[in-house]
């Protein structure tokens, strides 16, 4: 319970920040492509942190990675609503996603060593989502938002201190680089950062795409709502399923669900593509988080690499998005490329999987 309500409250926070942000540089007078560069500059923190401490999740005590990167971030997300131009949110996002990334892959092994189910655990990250963006559509007051996920990593670094201690399960020398990790898993990675390149192409602009339809701040936080929400039903009840073939279905529904946001007319229309992409990025997460940890010695590291491919493509894809609109001035060719780029997600790891699909034990 105290591991689900740490999921909980930290990827509440998370969304709390992130929803608004296209919106708030539209406010700073920011360029479709500053506002590409702000959602860049977050992943490319992010990137480099869970690149880091990915490594450190196998070798260094759990908890301490826990209090550290708890304490950050609910510094770095307190000082996100100093910022006043898009320079400054850009420097606030960044110190953000630094320091959300010093926790996930050491959080996802704690609960593997702990032999608590990943699916469920993970479906606790969703309704963090949900409960995230339904509270900053009710609050709308961009201070406010920042200043709750501020406590919200202050409670969760309070619930670590009393959990119990894990030994650490791998002692040996890791190669910093994980080159055999990649070489072995290279096609799980790449498919995933291409269908993430898709999604947050999509992501850093869809607030604006929903407000250009006619969605106030409410509603866009009640749509946003949609798709995590479901997240949280189905990936619990995913661990008894064939990964390989989770990562197919998760690969071709995001391309639909892509797909079915180019047409709309109004808000409300992006509902079936929300609901879409629940079950695609349900089947993809658990999917390849579950292959990774199952079928790699050096878990953490395995699982960390997951979580850098997702930051990687947070800065390519905010980069294609925000010039897409800017240079295109389109939000319907922003939603199709996210469909292409999740088809060549699918093809990289439906023609490069070698033998047959990994079943769950």
């Amino acid at each position: 319970m105290r591991l689900n309500a740490i999921q909980l409250f930290i990827n509440t926070a998370i969304m709390m920040s992130n929803l608004f942000i296209p919106i708030i540089a539209h406010e700073f007078n920011a360029s479709g492509t500053e506002i590409g560069i702000i959602g860049a500059v977050y992943g490319a923190a992010l990137f480099i942190s869970t690149y880091i401490f990915s490594r450190a999740a196998d070798s260094v005590p759990p908890k301490t990675l826990l209090y550290a990167g708890f304490l950050s971030a609910s510094v770095t997300f307190f000082i996100q609503m100093f910022a006043y131009d898009p320079f400054s949110l850009g420097v606030a996002r960044a110190m953000a996603g630094f320091s959300v990334g010093i926790y996930p892959a050491v959080l996802l092994l704690y609960v593997y060593n702990l032999k608590r189910s990943i699916g469920k655990f993970s479906s606790f990250m969703p309704l963090g989502w949900a409960v995230g963006n339904l509270l900053a559509g009710i609050i709308a007051v961009y201070r406010d938002i920042f200043a709750i996920a501020s406590l919200l990593f202050a409670a969760s670094f309070l619930i670590t201190l009393t959990l119990p201690d894990t030994e650490v399960r791998t002692k040996k020398k890791i190669d910093y680089f994980s080159r055999d990790i990649l070489k072995k898993n290279w096609n799980t990675y790449f498919g995933f950062f291409l269908r993430q390149i898709g999604a947050n192409n999509v992501w850093v602009i869809f607030p604006l795409y929903l407000a250009s339809l006619g969605a106030d701040k409410l509603w866009i936080g009640i749509i946003y709502m949609l798709n995590p929400t479901l997240q949280f039903f189905i990936m619990r009840r995913l661990d008894k399923y064939d990964t390989a073939r989770l990562i197919h279905i998760g690969d071709l529904l995001s391309a639909a669900a892509f797909a079915a946001l180019v047409p709309l007319t109004i808000y409300y229309q992006a509902v079936i593509g929300m609901i879409l992409i629940a079950f695609s990025y349900s089947c993809l997460y658990v999917g390849s988080t579950r292959l990774l940890i199952e079928t790699n010695e050096e878990k953490g590291i395995a699982a960390g690499l997951l979580n850098s491919s997702i930051a990687f493509a947070t800065i390519i894809g905010s980069l294609i998005g925000g010039v897409i609109l800017q240079y295109f001035s389109s939000y319907r060719v922003v939603m199709a490329t996210g469909a292409f780029f999740s088809l060549l997600g699918y093809a990289v790891v439906r023609f490069n999987t070698p033998g047959t699909p990994q079943k769950s034990s």
